[in-house]
């Protein structure tokens, strides 16, 4: 008898495999129907394919990605993950080319369902309201710089002290 996963062992899991950019390891976490929608460029992306082209040009566009969680919250097959990162933009993202030396802070919340030991579901939003001016390098005046992570990073780069 085989025995699933928990969500918690999922997610600390493919967390692991993204940060090293490997792209079938981070795959093999996810159920063959399942679904990743996200938000932030108002896409949803059905079946291992389809996750397959849009992990592999966001790993392509931002190579130095490592999706250290900074807060985890898991609740039976539900885990939300916080995460934030300053990482370089090389290659085109969404069908954005990006400005030479563009650098962008994303911070983001991704929400996971499980089932069976798989990712059946994710929902992520990253970045801000301005991710596609900032891609470009066009944003206008009086666009705000990206916010900061209020209150910064305890030690060991976690949100909250407990």
């Amino acid at each position: 008898m085989t025995v699933a996963l928990t969500t918690s062992q999922v997610i600390d899991g493919i967390f692991a495999d993204a940060a090293t950019g490997d792209l079938e390891r981070v795959l093999s976490w996810w159920a063959d129907d399942g679904t990743l929608e996200d938000v932030s460029i108002a896409r949803a992306f059905v079946g291992k394919p389809a996750i397959r082209d849009y992990l592999r040009w966001y790993f392509e566009a931002m190579p130095e990605l490592r999706y250290e969680p900074i807060r985890l919250m898991i609740s039976g097959p539900t885990a939300m993950v916080e995460w934030m990162q300053t990482t370089p933009v090389v290659d085109t993202f969404d069908g954005v080319t990006p400005a030479p030396g563009t650098v962008l802070q994303l911070h983001a919340i991704d929400v996971f369902h499980v089932t069976n030991g798989l990712v059946a579901h994710e929902v992520s939003w990253y970045g801000d309201g301005w991710l596609r001016q900032r891609l470009k390098g066009t944003t206008p005046p009086g666009t705000p710089p990206p916010l900061p992570l209020t209150p910064a990073l305890h030690a060991p780069g976690t949100r909250f002290a407990s």
